[in-house]
């Protein structure tokens, strides 16, 4: 869990211990121990009777050696009952003061930002901080991503949103020759990207019958599901070379399979059954979403046919996102898990590296 990318997993003693004491900005967290502990997303089906679709943890690891994270240690979900008695205990070993207790409650803070992402995407962190106003108080490090791979995933998301702007304000789409136009556009297209709030562009919102007090956070999910956009077509080569190896059942079985009992290769040849079902079936999810919302988009910018689009933003768009957010995270841990078994031991696996990955891939993707 650990090395498998920022969509799940934030090393915060990895990073942190990078940064100069002296630097003005300072580590992610006030108390030593969190900012040496590694925090983890984790996805979970929801209950049926749940209004979202998947259920996402944030789970704190606190290792016991942190030079050796790999090696054990207490993991923690933040939103359980009483964590923030739990770590100012761990930090304070029953000699609390009134100092300590104002240092964790602002790292409680931090980790209530990072607990209403739903993963750790460093494009996705860096945009709810720049939401919530505190970008500039979390050192560059944290977000992991470059000014040219910010644009790289910013321009086009800008692009359709300026679109769909401009066609909701009733001009073409070139305005060129309008700059009293393209300014106003300009102004409706930050306040979407920065999803803080709607003042100025209120008249935009009732049009889109989007509401008032939800608009921020629809806005949000709607950049979000822009981005996983973005991301699910950048992993469609990856994915399709490990739904080849996982779909094979040469590969996707141990070499030395002789040395396995019968009983266990019926288990194992069952489980691979369920593995392939459930990354299929994530994937069709991820792709039904996707599809909805292209069509519907495409149905108010080319037919103009709004009420399919504001259906989605208004009703649809948190929910979409939480899915894709969960699909493209597992399956960009799925593919790095895969590339790294396949860098150090090739295509053709036994017995004990296979498990390894096998259960990874399993544990991933929810199969029990």
């Amino acid at each position: 869990m650990i090395e498998s990318g920022r969509a799940i997993a934030l090393d915060c003693y990895a990073i942190g211990k990078s940064i100069p004491a002296d630097d003005p900005i300072g580590q992610l967290f006030q108390t030593d121990l969190l900012n040496k502990s590694v925090l983890i997303k984790r996805y979970q089906p929801a209950l049926a009777t749940a209004r979202l679709d998947v259920h996402v943890d944030t789970v704190v690891y606190f290792p016991y050696d942190f030079e050796n994270p790999y090696d054990g240690g207490e993991s923690i979900d933040f939103n359980g009952f009483g964590f923030p008695g739990f770590l100012l205990d761990k930090v304070s070993r029953g000699a609390e003061s009134p100092e300590m207790v104002e240092r964790v409650n602002k790292d409680v803070e931090v980790l209530s930002l990072v607990h209403s992402m739903h993963s750790l995407d460093p494009f996705m962190f860096k945009s709810r901080a720049e939401q919530q106003g505190i970008d500039k108080n979390i050192h560059p490090d944290y977000f992991a991503i470059s000014d040219s791979e910010w644009d790289k995933i910013r321009l086009p998301i800008r692009e359709k949103i300026s679109r769909l702007v401009t066609k909701a304000l009733g001009g073409s789409q070139d305005g060129q020759d309008n700059p009293t136009r393209e300014k106003y556009i300009e102004q409706f297209l930050m306040k979407i990207w920065e999803a803080k709030d709607i003042d100025g562009i209120e008249p935009f919102v009732k049009t889109m019958k989007i509401a008032a007090d939800r608009a921020p956070e629809v806005f949000f999910a709607w950049k979000a599901v822009c981005y996983y956009q973005v991301r699910f077509s950048d992993l469609g080569d990856d994915l399709k070379t490990l739904f080849q190896w996982t779909g094979n059942n040469d590969l996707c079985f141990p070499t030395n399979a002789l040395e396995v009992s019968r009983e266990e290769q019926n288990f194992l040849v069952a489980r691979r059954d369920q593995l392939r079902d459930k990354m299929r079936a994530g994937h069709l999810k991820a792709h039904q979403v996707l599809l909805e919302y292209e069509n519907s988009y495409n149905q108010f910018i080319e037919a103009d046919k709004p009420q399919a689009f504001m259906d989605f933003l208004e009703s649809k768009s948190a929910n979409s996102y939480l899915n894709l957010a969960a699909h493209v995270s597992v399956a960009t841990h799925s593919c790095n898990l895969w590339k790294w078994y396949m860098g150090q031991y090739g295509g053709r696996l036994d017995h004990q590296p296979f498990m390894e990955l096998f259960d990874g891939l399993a544990a991933l993707n929810g199969v029990e």
